[in-house]
């Protein structure tokens, strides 16, 4: 999605390049559910011009920072539409949604009457009408169109599909006709239980919706959710001159900051348009789930042997109960407490100590069921269990239960102190060290 016209599509792919592919195995086998679109999230998301093969979507999961893939779904005027799309399919979101995977479904259908075709290109994009009443008609067979789609890829009621409006030269006769387009197709959505976003140029449509906002357009539908295109390579949803603050702040907005721009993650390279996403709650930790309800969460995690006393030694004494190397947690380190460490360090293989080490908390605070992968914007009981093993293996994330912009760092230190590729996700690769003990 340019912000201006170009004598080339701008969604036109590279291509898939071949690479090594991950190879990376499943601590657990992934939790599938019905596929989100786009969800609650605050985290990072990519969209190009045709829906990658299921090979990249694998390898980028595991790989790249991004949750959520925009994809192309109905409309006249797409550039990629189904004949150009050989992966997209019911199957590949099913898929890809119990990996984890958030979806951006995107309309591109008629445009501005003042819209400008390239002439050049293979696909001359229809106009909306310049007659009120006709324009509101025509949004209103595009958002039925696009509830089909949606239907047919397997995303059901309370789904987004984001009308996508290319860049135009503003004027108050093409504005107003933009407005009763997206207030119509809003409308639409509405009445039939989706929800609406809209995609423009800064410039352009946005800044034209979020005028009528500002002035109360009388009986304006505003849609659910603003994805601005705005290409200042900063990774964030504020709305520059574009979109106030005081429009669409409760995590209702998506930024395309980044276009074109050709990255590859796990030997997969893609040409592709960054964006960041706050949408739905955003990212929301949850409540700690710890065993015997007793605090694990500390700013470190210290060495602690016999006669020790604390929060720590409960903490300790509660870990060794879960692994059933210890029976009665009297928050006293005695013997008991020495001899169950020493059952617990055989298990792995190390030799006896009688006290706890940094490898010792390591592995006691990662064990659990892993995710097939954590990365920005994620949260569970995992992200919490992550953090504190990151802290017992000698780094410093912020202990907020979200894989945030703190953990993303504390991971990547992770990764190089234990030779593994920088990526900012956490798999089952990084759940290996830890479980194993392994320090930063």
């Amino acid at each position: 999605m340019r912000l201006v016209p170009s004598p080339t599509s701008r969604l036109t792919i590279l291509g898939l390049l071949t690479g090594l592919a991950a190879s990376v195995l499943l601590s657990s086998p992934a939790t599938a559910g019905a596929p989100k679109a786009p969800g609650d999230l605050t985290g990072n998301g990519f969209d190009a011009c045709v829906a990658p093969s299921q090979s990249v979507m694998d390898t980028w999961n595991l790989t790249s920072p991004f949750s959520a893939v925009g994809i192309y779904v109905s409309g006249s005027s797409r550039y990629c539409g189904d004949a150009y799309q050989p992966h997209l399919s019911k199957t590949w979101v099913t898929k890809n949604a119990a990996n984890g995977w958030r979806f951006m479904p995107i309309h591109v259908g008629r445009q501005a009457p003042c819209f400008k075709n390239n002439p050049n290109s293979r696909v001359q994009k229809k106009h909306m009408s310049s007659t009120v009443s006709k324009a509101r008609s025509q949004a209103q067979t595009e958002a039925k169109e696009t509830i089909a789609a949606l239907t047919k890829y397997g995303f059901g009621k309370g789904s987004f599909s984001y009308l996508d409006i290319e860049w135009y030269a503003r004027t108050a006769a093409c504005d107003r006709i933009v407005l009763e387009f997206a207030d119509a197709w809003t409308e639409y959505l509405h009445a039939k239980g989706y929800k609406s976003g809209v995609y423009s140029s800064g410039s352009a449509a946005i800044a034209a919706i979020d005028q009528a906002r500002a002035t109360k357009r009388p009986g304006m539908n505003l849609p659910d959710q603003m994805w601005i295109a705005w290409v200042n390579k900063k990774a964030d949803t504020k709305g520059g001159p574009y979109l106030a603050d005081a429009g669409w702040k409760n995590h209702q907005r998506i930024h395309q900051y980044h276009n074109d721009v050709t990255v590859s993650y796990g030997g997969k390279k893609l040409t592709i348009d960054k964006n960041v996403l706050d949408v739905g709650r955003g990212s929301v930790a949850v409540k700690q789930s710890l065993p015997c309800k007793a605090k694990m969460t500390f700013t470190k995690y210290p060495g602690l042997k016999i006669g020790s006393k604390g929060a720590e030694v409960t903490a300790l004494e509660c870990l060794l109960r879960a692994q059933g190397v210890l029976k009665t947690v009297d928050k006293t380190f005695g013997k008991g407490t020495a001899r169950a460490i020493d059952k617990y360090r055989a298990k792995k293989g190390w030799t006896a100590t009688g006290r706890t080490t940094g490898p010792t908390w390591t592995a006691l605070l990662s064990r659990g069921a892993n995710p097939r992968v954590l990365k920005q914007g994620s949260v569970g009981q995992s992200v919490w269990r992550l953090q504190r093993s990151l802290i017992a293996a000698g780094l410093r994330p912020r202990l907020t239960g979200i894989y945030d912009g703190n953990t993303v760092k504390a991971v990547q230190a992770y990764r190089k102190a234990r030779g593994l590729p920088t990526y900012t996700t956490t798999e089952s690769t990084v759940w290996a060290q830890l479980q194993r003990g392994k320090t930063a």
